[in-house]
């Protein structure tokens, strides 16, 4: 059966995306505190998640409100690191289509009126699910007035509502903001951490082409040790397939041939005159 035929393709980032926090790569002191929160019914009112691109932290903040509507499919569970990702709450969720998991990109959404209707619907209860969540995502960008008019909220919200950020600058959220939230800092994934998961998706996807590889010779450089970053190059390296360049490049239309001949000096000129 053909991809047009059966599922439609799906980027390896979002084919192999967390589904929970057992998924969860090179955050085991995150995932081992939440662990304990919720074991305890300690779960915080608003959470913070930093880090740098495609660490996960969006995919975190989903797992973290599947765990905490999931009620099993026999409907009778409770807050769980370990959701089931079968019953109705998990799989909306992981959909995006929850009604009581509300998505919000402060990139484009950063006004004083975007918060007020966050603050006018905390009040009411959640239509289906245990909990009403709010995350948002790139937090940084509200302006001032608008993290001004989310205080209050944060600080008291109703016992129904919980807060998930997400945000790269960390620095540019106010300590007003911070000092509500339980903030994860998500590290970079170690090298070895990585090629190990890398392997094992290759040999899952199976590539048609020998040549088209995963760069494991060695370990990627300390700025990008994100899963989503090694993505975008398997999905590079793919898509040339077998087409390696061999031999000299010679010239072609529209392309130089080469230089031959030492360059000289011309003094009456700003630039090198080949010599002939």
């Amino acid at each position: 059966m053909t991809e047009t035929q059966g599922t439609k393709y799906q980027v390896l980032a979002r084919k192999y995306r967390p589904e929970t926090f057992a998924d969860l790569v090179g955050q085991d002191a995150m995932v081992r505190t939440l662990k304990n929160a919720f074991a305890a019914d300690r779960i915080a009112q608003a959470f913070i998640m930093t880090g740098i691109r495609g660490t996960g932290k969006t995919t975190t903040a989903r797992i973290i409100a599947k765990g905490m509507n999931c009620v099993r499919p026999d409907g009778t569970g409770g807050p769980t690191t370990e959701p089931c990702g079968q019953c109705e709450h998990c799989v909306a969720i992981m959909e995006g289509r929850h009604v009581d998991v509300m998505e919000m990109d402060a990139a484009s959404r950063t006004g004083v009126g975007d918060i007020r209707e966050i603050i006018d619907s905390v009040h009411y209860r959640a239509a289906s699910a245990r909990y009403k969540i709010y995350i948002i995502d790139e937090v940084h960008m509200l302006s001032t007035n608008a993290f001004n008019a989310l205080l209050k909220t944060l600080e008291e919200p109703p016992a129904h509502v919980k807060f998930i950020f997400a945000t790269t600058e960390i620095r540019k959220v106010p300590v007003t903001v911070l000092s509500r939230c339980q903030r994860f800092d998500l590290r970079r994934i170690e090298p070895e951490v990585m090629i190990a998961l890398l392997q094992k998706i290759a040999g899952a996807e199976r590539p048609r082409s020998p040549t088209t590889r995963w760069p494991l010779s060695r370990g990627p450089p300390k700025g990008r040790r994100a899963m989503r970053h090694r993505f975008l190059i398997r999905r590079s390296a793919t898509g040339r397939g077998n087409h390696r360049r061999s031999g000299p490049r010679h010239a072609g239309p529209g392309r130089p041939g080469p230089r031959a001949g030492p360059v000289r000096h011309d003094p009456e000129g700003r630039r090198g005159r080949r010599a002939e």
